[in-house]
């Protein structure tokens, strides 16, 4: 174990419950819980095996309950995620991992357009392969991640789905997920109550072993942003930015343009001792940034 990370796990006993106070208080909002919808097909893209989950996992879990169809669509072959096992093995671990969640998430069907890590920004073919499952599968919500984010392949998955929809003449509801990049408070515009799904998306994100990084944070947030809305039987909340089809082109042709400072600007949130760092490392910026597309 090297020396930051031992300094991290001594620090956490006291740093973890402050982190969850302060949060508690970042949060603290009156807003409405949005009822999920009882929709009949729902699209899910993922930019890496795993995304899904931590982002939507209890979402997903939720649309069970209405017998909707949920199909994901996997963007990269995720084999950059670990150096220390081989390319190849890696992916197809990867897969083997999301064939353990599936079921347990409630998603109907899988699909892989094997971009590889890094090169999803500005990909014609995978915009082509995508055109053709959203064209085929008509889902009335689409879920994304989102146009603000610290992981070059996450912003660039929204700017392709973007980049579809202008073919497109579907007008789904869109919903962009929060994965490396915790939006600010007053920009999220849709909450979803999964207390009844948390132990399920808890044990999900427990498969993905072959996975360096720690998924605590991610847990630990769905919590705090319960805070967000004023009924204490919700304990537990997924949040998106929810737009319609044209709002969502709009808001990526805004902020697609600076992109490429986001990986240098924003701090990924997976790791609880470190969440205060990622959600106030330049939030004043942020939200200026969001204030763009309003």
């Amino acid at each position: 174990m090297n020396a930051k990370k031992m300094v991290m796990n001594v620090s956490e006993p006291i740093i973890n419950p402050v982190t969850k106070m302060v949060l508690k208080k970042h949060y603290q909002r009156t807003k409405d819980i949005t009822p999920l919808e009882k929709a009949k097909k729902v699209l899910v893209l993922a930019p890496h095996m795993d995304d899904e989950t931590i982002g939507l996992g209890g979402t997903l879990h939720e649309y069970k309950k209405f017998n909707t169809e949920v199909h994901c669509v996997f963007i990269t072959d995720g084999a950059s995620s670990n150096g220390s096992v081989e390319k190849g093995k890696i992916s197809q671990i990867r897969k083997n991992e999301i064939d353990q969640v599936k079921d347990m998430l409630g998603i109907d069907s899988i699909y892989y357009l094997d971009v590889p890590d890094g090169e999803v920004k500005g990909n014609k073919k995978a915009e082509n392969e995508l055109n053709e499952l959203v064209s085929w599968i008509q889902p009335e919500v689409i879920y994304t991640t989102g146009n603000v984010d610290a992981h070059p392949d996450h912003v660039a998955t929204a700017k392709l789905l973007s980049d579809v929809l202008k073919r497109s003449d579907l007008k789904p509801i869109i919903r962009q997920y929060e994965i490396n990049c915790p939006v600010p408070p007053d920009d999220i515009n849709c909450i979803i109550d999964i207390t009844e799904s948390i132990d399920v998306k808890k044990r999900a994100t427990e498969v993905f072993t072959s996975q360096a990084i720690a998924f605590d944070g991610f847990l630990v947030l769905s919590g705090v942003k319960a805070n967000l809305v004023n009924d204490k039987n919700v304990k537990y909340v997924e949040t998106f930015i929810q737009s319609t089809k044209e709002q969502f082109i709009k808001q990526t042709e805004l902020l697609s343009k600076n992109a490429e400072t986001y990986p240098s600007l924003f701090k990924q949130a997976n790791r609880t001792v470190t969440l205060l760092w990622a959600i106030y490392k330049n939030l004043d910026k942020k939200k200026k940034i969001y204030k763009e597309i309003h």
